[in-house]
């Protein structure tokens, strides 16, 4: 029942496509990647059927390593829009599905007493004027359409380690059958010098598609 009721507002989308738009650097090259196929043993959580899943990871040519490993997810569409970005993070943003616009948005998240207390915590920030705008894409890729969300806001127990901007996108099957969701630090250091993958991680995303059979793999 729950694949049925996103039929109407996921509509089919072909070429992959950012909005808005973004610069890539002049260096970015399409033949610089790495083909990633993921099956289901690769992803956290798996409550849908996502079934073989292809991107491209594009990278600087001349720094051909990722920053440490994203987490995949495969959900329920109706979950992904009923939870959206934000609120569960202890943000002041939120990042919702628009029905009537077919586009994801973000808006104001205000937070209690309690809530406000926690994000002070959580970010070991002093006010919440300290968190960081969020920054928010739609994504059309070959066969998929969702949200990009660029964080600054990293959990103080996470910046302690060292992670600096996080990435989290989901994106959802054209025929509503499975949204295929990531999270992971794009921001990368070598030889001292930070290498931010932002924008050849968006790029990476236009080539997903879901749903791929075994066989076209074999």
């Amino acid at each position: 029942m729950k694949k049925l009721l996103l039929l109407v507002v996921i509509p089919f989308f072909s070429l992959g496509k950012i909005t808005p738009e973004i610069t890539t650097p002049d260096s970015f090259s399409e033949l610089s990647f790495d083909q990633l196929t993921l099956h289901r043993g690769n992803y956290l959580a798996n409550t849908a059927d996502c079934g073989m899943v292809s991107l491209k990871l594009f990278y600087p040519a001349e720094h051909n390593k990722y920053p440490p490993s994203a987490s995949w997810l495969c959900l329920f569409p109706v979950d992904v829009i009923k939870d959206g970005y934000g609120p569960n993070r202890s943000l002041t943003e939120k990042v919702y599905f628009d029905k009537k616009t077919d586009l994801w948005k973000k808006k104001k998240y205000n937070r209690n007493r309690e809530e406000t207390r926690r994000s002070l915590v959580v970010y070991g920030i002093n006010n919440l004027n300290e968190l960081q705008p969020l920054e928010l894409y739609n994504i059309q890729s070959i066969n998929t359409r969702g949200y990009a969300v660029i964080d600054s806001n990293i959990p103080l127990e996470e910046k302690q380690k060292g992670v600096k901007k996080k990435l989290s996108f989901c994106l959802i099957q054209n025929q509503s059958y499975s949204a295929f969701c990531g999270s992971g630090s794009i921001i990368d250091e070598e030889n001292g010098k930070e290498i931010d993958f932002t924008p050849y991680m968006l790029k990476s995303l236009e080539t997903v598609e879901i749903g791929l059979p075994e066989k076209s793999y074999n």
